[in-house]
């Protein structure tokens, strides 16, 4: 490339008109240059056709014109810029194409009223991040439960910044409990640097992803409740209910920007209310656990707490005292 005797020379042959390179040349500020550093000069110039062979003197160099050694230095790389082009495109066609057989065979292979049964999580995969590709204005998601797995996480990130990355408004919401998983601190903290939003309420219904508001993954359980597969759904009726319910969890959740020290704390009031509202219902800890989105082990540990504060010496006390302190009534979001 032109490094600063490079442009020396072709300041000096602009000058005197053209280059002898049977004599030797003063460059001003280099002095004279070696033999070799003026041929490697010469040779730079040539190389980007700002210097070409006069007519029949194959020693006499002559200078060109930087915008036409620009398009001719230039043209054989646009020209194989444009085939790559082309080539791409073609074999983007091609692969569209093929889009009907595959929506044809998830169809095939299981379909439910009102949406695409995806039997099995490599199928979810594929479709949410051809999804993802087509996303063009903003994708939502409601993840119930604690952290996620640091394997999915791992997956979603580069999905999820090439969205955020064109410009897609991205919001996640997650249960309080997630607060305290490293692997999805680290995740979050990562994706709000590049203009994804979290919020964390106590509970949370089913998990969804919504894109565009107009197609969304609901979770597809078999009997036993087990399963990874999801139904994927296009009815403007059902997207349109799951994007109310969203933005009214959105409204009354907390915002959440990763691993903050004041990360769990800031939502404590909240949790709080919430366990100690089943508890006054009697609900057994295996459901709160499971409700709260925390092992049963972390739940207890809460509840431990929840009845030391109010004074309590049992789950039923407990909630005769939250009760009468209005501990039970409804969050109103502020927490």
């Amino acid at each position: 490339m032109l490094d600063e005797t490079a442009l020396t020379l072709f300041d000096h042959v602009l000058a005197h008109g053209a280059l002898d390179l049977g004599r030797p040349v003063a460059l001003p500020g280099l002095g004279e240059p070696t033999g070799a550093e003026l041929a490697r000069a010469a040779d730079v110039l040539l190389t980007l056709r700002l210097l070409r062979p006069a007519p029949g003197r194959p020693d006499l160099l002559i200078p060109t014109s930087p915008e036409a050694a620009a398009a001719e230095a230039l043209a054989p790389l646009e020209a194989r810029i444009a085939d790559a082009s082309r080539h791409a495109q073609t074999v983007r066609d091609e692969l569209q194409a093929l889009m009907p057989r595959y929506r044809s065979s998830l169809r095939e292979r299981g379909r439910l009223a009102g949406g695409d049964r995806l039997p099995d999580l490599p199928t979810v995969s594929a479709m949410l991040t051809e999804e993802a590709a087509r996303c063009r204005e903003e994708v939502f998601t409601i993840q119930p439960g604690g952290g996620r797995q640091p394997t999915r996480l791992a997956e979603a990130v580069s999905r999820d910044l090439a969205m955020l990355g064109r410009g897609v408004r991205m919001r996640t919401l997650y249960q309080h409990s997630a607060r305290a998983n490293l692997a999805t601190q680290g995740y979050v903290e990562t994706l709000t640097g590049a203009g994804a939003e979290y919020r964390t309420a106590a509970e949370l219904p089913d998990r969804a992803v919504v894109f565009d508001r107009a197609v969304a993954f609901l979770p597809a359980r078999q009997e036993d409740g087990s399963g990874d597969g999801a139904v994927l759904v296009r009815d403007p009726d059902i997207v349109a209910y799951l994007c109310r319910v969203f933005d009214q969890l959105w409204a009354t959740a907390t915002p959440f920007r990763g691993s903050t020290e004041a990360a769990y704390r800031e939502v404590g009031d909240s949790l709080r209310r919430a366990l100690v509202g089943m508890l006054a219902e009697g609900v057994k800890d295996e459901v709160i656990a499971r409700r709260l989105g925390m092992s049963l082990r972390t739940c207890r540990r809460h509840i431990a707490e929840a009845l030391l504060a109010l004074g309590a010496e049992s789950r039923f006390q407990g909630g005769v005292l939250a009760e009468r302190h209005g501990l039970t009534r409804p969050d109103d979001g502020s927490a």
